[in-house]
């Protein structure tokens, strides 16, 4: 793993529980602190965890470069 990434992973909530578990963690730990939120799937859970933790980080890190709806031109 080449860099360290802050990830909460999540299963067998529901939406709404979701909601709120991200709500109550970036309430705790404020705005600076840069956390990846993930459920698990079918997939994942056949993974190892540090391929999944290193998988979640890395869609984070492309999402905050790449927001969805923004288009490079």
């Amino acid at each position: 793993m080449n860099k360290e990434h802050k990830v909460v992973i999540a299963h067998g909530f529901t939406n709404e529980e979701i909601f709120a578990l991200m709500r109550a963690v970036k309430q705790q730990f404020g705005k600076e602190v840069d956390i990846a939120f993930a459920m698990t799937t079918e997939h994942s859970l056949k993974m190892r965890l540090g391929e999944v933790v290193q998988d979640v980080g890395e869609e984070h890190e492309y999402l905050k470069n790449n927001p969805p709806g923004s288009e490079k031109k």
